[in-house]
């Protein structure tokens, strides 16, 4: 039997709720360093936020990074020179007066030795980045609520909450991420973070499903708590988990390592590594946070709080000191047989009268005379209750006459014929 089948059935636990401590203790110090990097180095805007001109050119001769920064100036904030065959020169700057712009055109024509119109020019303004940031955090607030409604209806407040605070740690966890990681935050990176909700939002709900099918028989007089019923849950849905979350992150690794760095593709390297560590963070926040929060809430309710303190005190018992033995009861003695009422004991009761042996037949009496003989012993009441007499018999052995009348002579009546 596999791993995930024995997770399944019970047979195998791994104590996910139970050490709810550690997994908190982790999560917040992750939550915690985000935070820390989110104001210190602070989140690497792209110029779509805000705002700035981009210069783009295709030089004729070999042309170094340093040798553009040093003919732009300060006002260049990002210098890219790629290897892509042709070779292209972008320079990023922030908001310019049209004569700076002028003069930053020539510069990079005279340096890649093309004309002055071969250096294409974007200016975008520091508005259109800050619309779309509201509109994000709008999109984002939305979204927030219709999770709430709906994890509410489909089962209950306190897991749509606890499935709120692991969407809340997934995103502060990327954040952070790309913070450290000085990547640009663009518009693909906004649609990346939605993403991430869509995901991490998805293993929440299929573990809290397993989890209220579990708990939904708990009664007063049940042997598990609410903790080992979602405890169970989480084992029995961590391979389903697993499994979705990894059939995700390959085709992302390989879109962040083929695209970004073979390619060259500046925009699927934001969306790529926003993608990556979202959905990993979901899927270990779906099992290691929301699940835990949820017991550990669900518990300080009485009725569960009750059922809690029921389960340890039959354990207590069953785990507690051996009992102490009984003292051994002192043998009684022996009764001496008592008589049964009525009847008197077998030693002072007369003995039986042994039945004598059965005389053998007189052959030298006649049948006529035997049958005469037993009609005169005959009792008289006897005789008047027999039937009607029969003709004489054929003659028999006397044996066998014997047998049918069922009466035997006695020791007087023979003797006296003698």
């Amino acid at each position: 039997m596999s791993l995930a089948s024995r997770m399944y059935h019970g047979e195998t636990s791994f104590d996910f709720v139970g050490r709810r401590r550690l997994w908190f203790t982790v999560s917040g110090l992750l939550v915690l360093i985000s935070l820390v990097s989110l104001v210190v180095p602070g989140l690497n805007f792209g110029i779509d936020f805000k705002g700035g001109a981009v210069f783009r050119v295709q030089p004729t001769t070999t042309v170094t990074e340093a040798q553009v920064r040093a003919a732009v100036g300060p006002v260049a904030e990002v210098v890219q020179v790629t290897e892509n065959n042709p070779v292209q020169v972008i320079v990023q700057t922030e908001e310019l007066p049209p004569a700076e712009v002028t003069r930053i055109r020539a510069t990079l024509a005279k340096l890649a030795g093309v004309e002055s119109n071969g250096v294409s020019t974007e200016t975008i303004g520091s508005k259109w980045g800050s619309t779309v940031s509201r509109k994000a955090f709008i999109a984002l607030l939305v979204f927030l609520v219709v999770i709430v409604i709906y994890v509410s209806l489909r089962m209950e407040f306190k897991m749509a909450v606890a499935a709120l605070v692991a969407l809340l740690h997934d995103l502060i966890i990327t954040a952070g991420i790309f913070a450290l990681s000085r990547f640009e935050v663009t518009p693909a990176t906004v649609i990346a973070l939605l993403t991430i909700l869509g995901y991490s939002l998805y293993d929440t709900v299929v573990v809290f499903d397993k989890v209220r099918e579990n708990t939904g028989s708990l009664s007063a007089m049940s042997r598990t708590t609410y903790s080992q019923a979602t405890n169970l849950a989480v084992n029995q849905t961590m391979m389903r988990s697993l499994n979705t979350s990894l059939a995700s992150l390959l085709p992302i690794l390989g879109l962040l390592v083929v695209g970004s760095y073979l390619l060259g593709a500046e925009t699927l390297k934001d969306l790529a590594l926003a993608l990556f560590v979202g959905v990993a963070a979901g899927a270990y926040s779906s099992i290691f946070i929301a699940p835990p929060l949820v017991a550990m809430w669900k518990e300080k309710e009485p009725r569960y709080a009750q059922l809690r303190a029921r389960v340890e005190r039959l354990a207590a018992q069953g785990q507690g000191a051996e009992r102490p033995e009984r003292p051994e009861r002192p043998e009684r003695p022996e009764r001496a047989e008592r008589p049964v009422r009525g009847r008197r004991p077998a030693a002072q009761r007369p003995a039986a009268p042994r039945a004598e042996p059965e005389l053998a037949p007189d052959p030298e009496l006649a049948p006529d005379e035997e049958l005469e003989d037993e009609v005169a012993e005959t009792e008289p009441a006897a005789v008047a209750q027999a039937p009607a007499p029969r003709q004489p018999p054929k003659s028999r052995p006397t044996q066998q006459r014997r047998k049918q009348s069922g009466r035997q002579q006695s020791r007087p009546a023979k003797r006296r014929r003698r």
